[in-house]
């Protein structure tokens, strides 16, 4: 069962002839970014139904590997599903912080803080994962409005009736930012709070000697590294890593000492190795005389050089830089620092390349 399938009864584009025969399908994968290469901000990118077309019609198996995400997967296949008019199967769907499905077995039962995205939708993804006691700084702010006075949020009542409210008062043990903030002063106050309080107690903070000479006790987890994406604005616009960078200057003024945190998402090898796992069940390689898997071939098309190409390159990927997102070029200059495979226009000039490519290997 591949990744997506066709709901619409429109025209669907011809397959390219000699791809695969009635009894093999392709032997390689495609790694598909979505912000700036399927979606520019609310709208889709007009290439991008002919595009899965092509791969629905050879039979390709593929995932959606996005730094983007604020939402349980189940929820966010959803929303892409009806955005495209195609079934997007959750299982096959890679959001930033999908990799930190990993950090439960150290925090299941610990509090955790979990900022970013719009109202609850990320404490229902950490809750999904199996993160037990989960608090937000829209709780937070709620329950203690003084936490930060000039916040463009109103500290509005959040029901008590919402799991994670009875862990406002308890000491935070890790902070994880699974989206981007929707408020960047309120949000950098609560982590700054928690990473210099005495043992993630909020409303403490260490004396200037501990703070000084002492390491850091509240560990940070950041899904992504972006530090630009790309919406329907010219320019590209401030994304988490963004965030990080001030949160990293804050503190290091604050403390005279670096943040130690941890990052996933793309570029990250812990991103990829969660997508090549995900490929072996959707796609499993046949295996060899010696009774070992065949090397896989992925394909990644993305639209950020210090993200996309950066990671798959140094994964041993493949890869397509589209001109629909943040990078931006003349002609098919590939970029400076990190190097595409090759730089198309568009997402289906990516798949025709990528199938004329396979088709030429055979």
């Amino acid at each position: 069962m591949f990744a997506l399938y066709n709901l619409r009864a429109s025209s669907r584009v011809a397959p390219l002839r000699h791809l695969h025969t009635a009894t093999s399908a392709p032997r390689f994968n495609i790694a598909f970014d979505i912000d700036g290469v399927l979606i520019k901000g609310k709208q889709v990118i007009p290439q991008t139904r002919r595009a899965l077309d092509l791969l629905q019609e050879n039979k390709i198996p593929y995932v959606l590997l996005t730094n983007g995400g604020g939402m349980p997967e189940a929820e966010k296949a959803d929303q892409l599903t009806k955005k495209l008019g195609i079934y997007i199967n959750p299982d096959h769907l890679i959001v930033s912080h999908s990799p930190m499905k990993s950090l439960v077995s150290k925090y299941r039962d610990a509090n955790v803080m979990v900022v970013g995205g719009e109202g609850s939708a990320c404490k229902h993804a950490a809750h999904d994962y199996g993160f037990k006691n989960v608090v937000t700084p829209e709780e937070i702010h709620s329950v203690h409005p003084s936490v930060c006075p000039i916040s463009t949020c109103e500290a509005r009542a959040v029901p008590w009736t919402e799991k994670g409210l009875e862990n406002v008062g308890k000491p935070v043990d890790a902070v994880m930012v699974f989206h981007d903030s929707n408020d960047w002063g309120r949000d950098l106050q609560l982590c700054l709070d928690a990473l210099v309080s005495k043992d993630g107690k909020l409303d403490t903070i260490k004396d200037s000697e501990q703070l000084h000479n002492t390491k850091q006790t509240v560990p940070i987890y950041f899904s992504n590294p972006d530090i630009v994406w790309a919406n329907e604005y010219p320019v590209p616009r401030f994304g988490q890593g963004t965030f990080r960078v001030c949160l990293e200057n804050i503190y290091q003024n604050l403390t005279g000492q670096p943040l130690e945190y941890v990052t996933y998402g793309k570029p990250m090898k812990t991103t990829y190795e969660y997508a090549e796992s995900l490929l072996d069940k959707i796609d499993p390689l046949p295996k060899g005389p010696d009774g070992q898997p065949a090397k896989r071939i992925v394909y990644a098309v993305g639209d950020n050089p210090y993200a996309d190409i950066a990671g798959a390159s140094g994964y041993g990927w493949n890869s397509v830089l589209v001109k629909t997102g943040v990078f931006r070029t003349k002609g098919h200059e590939n970029h400076h620092l990190h190097p595409a495979t090759t730089v198309v226009d568009h997402v289906e000039d990516a798949v025709r390349w990528i199938i004329a490519r396979e088709m030429k290997s055979k």
